[in-house]
């Protein structure tokens, strides 16, 4: 423990003289004390007065504690196993559901005598835990070896023991996102590498978006194995009928084409399609003959106009995300340039607009029926802004800005992002953001709060608002820049910053439906991913309300009625979880009665059955191989899992860690002062009282 102080040393002796000539002023110069206290017990009350004034006066000077504690941290090895269903199709299985769990629990067992030990399973994501039930119907290793690394950020990890087949069907490769990792990986290698007769669609690549009346391009991947010889039909189709058929021949053992088609947009809506691949005799497995894929037909473009107040890199990063998205058509003006009408436009974006020299003539007067979505920097007039009134505010009274973090609003309930999404954004840079006092309307949400530093500000840093049927959003600062190339440089995507951007452009661009009553869903689930549905319910001053129940009837393309369903309220609007459905087409029907008026809403959507773990059950033994290699770790097989304990050992890396925390206090609130200052003063006044002075 040691005392820091801002004042020098030497002050510690004005608190004594202090202390010394109030003591003494009392004690031993006045008459009155003289006369009625022996000398021994004059000099004990001015000591006692003395150490009481001399105390106080220095806590005056605000003295802090510094205090360091040191804790021992072991080595943490990180144990993620493979539970896709890839290993309960392979010829092994009885052993992964047998005696492999028990070999696992050994291990654990063993390694815990020495390590820190996080077991995990993964599969479409990383899950905590070591229950093996082979349940999982993808596998995405690059986002179980990120997740772990984000989770693991700064501590003592020593290893990871990554179990699987080496079979990946999501996400990235997996080597790409174990570099730079700091620890090394020890693979266990599972699964079957022997080829077997066996045809497949092993790839589909298409376009989930498409434009009525445009063509689409598909491009079809078909692997055969040990069918050389043999030739068989390979056909498209939609709404029953075939809209491609071609003859493969297999010439080959491993063989393997890529066929390319440009398919008619023909009607609008989320259309189904059908690749199948006629089955040859002797195949191992008939489920990977089959792949649908659905694509949204849409019936026009939406225009977007981006207009910045001066030349801006966030420009640049806004009109690339959305023209990542073909629904929109995206042109970029300066303030200056800008000539034409908003009112041609569906969506615009304001970059540093309302400015304090003004706004271009024609945005002087926003149109009322044209979303607009602001970035608010540090040309923006904030009075202006404000003036508008279109569900944010922003008053200051300095020139100053805020270095602002996202930090993500669990209440938001206008549209959602995925929790991998969140976790990235969450991780971006801080946004230059204007000082000053932030106001929400009542009908407006923030998606992103501010996080300054380590402290929530509470202040929104993007939020959506709506205004007589039409919406707003608004991004409170500027550097949306560095988020694209953060996103890039951390993920070797621009994903999560895409669909940041995207979703919020559909949200706002979206035109509220004057019924004010709004279902939201995804047009397109993938066969074991959660169906969610979302709606809102608006009252005649078009505020979110949830008060009436909303109900929902969800019907199979067959027509029968499926089931029916409750909504449930969440803090401004409602939610429903459908569950995992079976592969489909689904129709439904949303009903609730607001002031006494029955408001009903109808949507579609398709289940895509699309079952990716029986697309390849041959196990990739290299892609193992490679990641141990590459971070110095090894490959090892079941049966040599008992190496493992012993291979860690023998690393001069992985060893214990000491760290140590220093904690600054002020001295005025550690309690044994003001215990030592009441006894003191205390003291004083019982040894007075005693003598018969108060």
């Amino acid at each position: 423990m040691q005392l820091i102080s801002d004042f020098p040393w030497y002050f510690l002796l004005l608190c004594a003289l202090l202390g010394g000539l109030g003591s003494s002023a009392l004690y031993l110069v006045g008459k009155e004390h003289r006369a009625k206290f022996s000398k021994p017990l004059r000099w004990t009350l001015s000591a006692l007065r003395f150490l009481s004034i001399m105390l106080i006066a220095a806590l005056l000077l605000a003295p802090l504690v510094k205090r360091e504690r040191h804790e021992k941290e072991r080595p943490i090895v990180l144990l993620a196993q493979d539970n896709s269903q890839s290993l309960s199709l392979s010829r092994d299985s009885a052993f992964y559901r047998g005696q492999y769990p028990e070999k696992i629990a050994d291990l654990v067992a063993e390694l815990s005598k020495d390590y820190e030990v996080r077991t995990y399973t993964y599969g479409e994501s990383l899950k905590e835990g070591n229950t093996l039930d082979f349940s999982e119907g993808a596998t995405d290793m690059s986002a179980a070896l990120s997740d772990l690394k984000s989770r693991y950020e700064g501590r003592n990890v020593g290893a990871v023991i990554l179990s699987g087949d080496g079979i990946y069907n999501l996400g990235l490769n997996p080597i790409q996102c174990a570099e730079g990792l700091p620890y090394p990986i020890y693979t266990i290698a599972l699964g079957d590498t022997t080829l077997r007769a066996d045809a497949s669609v092993s790839h589909l690549r298409f376009n989930k978006i498409a434009y009525l009346g445009n063509q689409f391009p598909v491009e079809i991947t078909i692997v055969a194995n040990k069918l050389k010889g043999q030739q068989k039909q390979i056909s498209v189709q939609h709404d029953g009928k075939t809209i491609f058929s071609k003859t493969l021949v297999y010439d080959a053992d491993h063989f393997s084409t890529t066929e390319q088609l440009l398919i008619d947009a023909e009607k609008a809506g989320v259309q189904h399609y059908t690749v199948h691949i006629a089955e040859c005799s002797g195949e191992v497995s008939t489920k990977n003959n089959s792949r649908s894929f659905s694509v949204e037909v849409i019936d026009g473009h939406q225009k977007v106009a981006i207009v910045a107040a001066a030349p801006h890199p966030d420009v640049a990063a806004l009109r690339q995300s959305l023209q990542s998205n073909q629904n929109y058509e995206v042109e970029s003006f300066l303030m200056g340039d800008f000539r034409a009408s908003a009112a041609d436009y569906d969506l615009l974006i304001l970059h540093n607009l309302p400015t304090r020299s003004g706004m271009p003539s024609q945005l002087a007067q926003l149109p009322k029926d044209v979303p607009v979505m602001f970035v608010v920097g540090s040309l923006t007039d904030l009075s202006r802004l404000s003036s508008l009134h279109l569900g944010l505010e922003i008053s200051t009274r300095l020139n100053k800005i805020n270095e602002s973090l996202p930090l993500y609003n669990n209440a938001f309930s206008f549209f959602t992002l995925s929790d991998d999404i969140v976790k990235r954004l969450e991780k971006m840079p801080p946004l230059t953001a204007p000082f000053g006092d932030y106001r929400l309307s009542s009908n407006s949400q923030s998606l992103f709060l501010s996080k300054i530093g380590t402290v929530n500000s509470g202040l929104p840093l993007v939020a959506f608002s709506q205004k007589e049927g039409v919406r707003y959003a608004f991004i409170c600062g500027e550097g949306l820049w560095r988020w694209r190339l953060e996103d890039f440089r951390e993920n070797n995507s621009h994903d999560a910053f895409n669909t940041f951007i995207n979703k919020s452009v559909v949200y706002t661009s979206m035109k509220a439906d004057k019924e004010r009553f709004h279902i939201e869903h995804k047009a397109l689930y993938r066969a074991g991913e959660e169906v969610v549905v979302e709606a809102m319910l608006y009252n005649e001053n078009y505020e979110l309300v949830n008060e009436p129940e909303v109900l929902l009837s969800l019907h199979s393309n067959s027509g029968n009625e499926v089931s029916s369903f409750s909504f449930n309220r969440t803090s401004n609007a409602y939610g429903l979880k459908l569950g995992n459905l079976d592969a489909g087409t689904y129709t439904f029907s949303a009903e609730t009665t607001l002031a006494g008026k029955k408001l009903t809403k109808s949507g579609t959507f398709v289940v895509e059955a699309l079952q990716l773990e029986d697309l390849d059950l041959v196990a990739s033994h290299s892609l193992l191989n490679t990641l141990a290699h590459n971070s110095n770790g090894a490959m090892l097989y079941p049966a040599d899992l008992e190496r493992i304990p012993a291979l860690l050992k023998e690393r001069d890396d992985i060893k214990s860690v000491i760290f140590t925390q220093t904690k600054y206090s002020e001295l005025l609130n550690l309690p044994w002062i003001f215990i030592l200052l009441v006894l003191l003063l205390g003291a004083e006044w019982f040894t007075r009282k005693y003598n018969g002075e108060i």
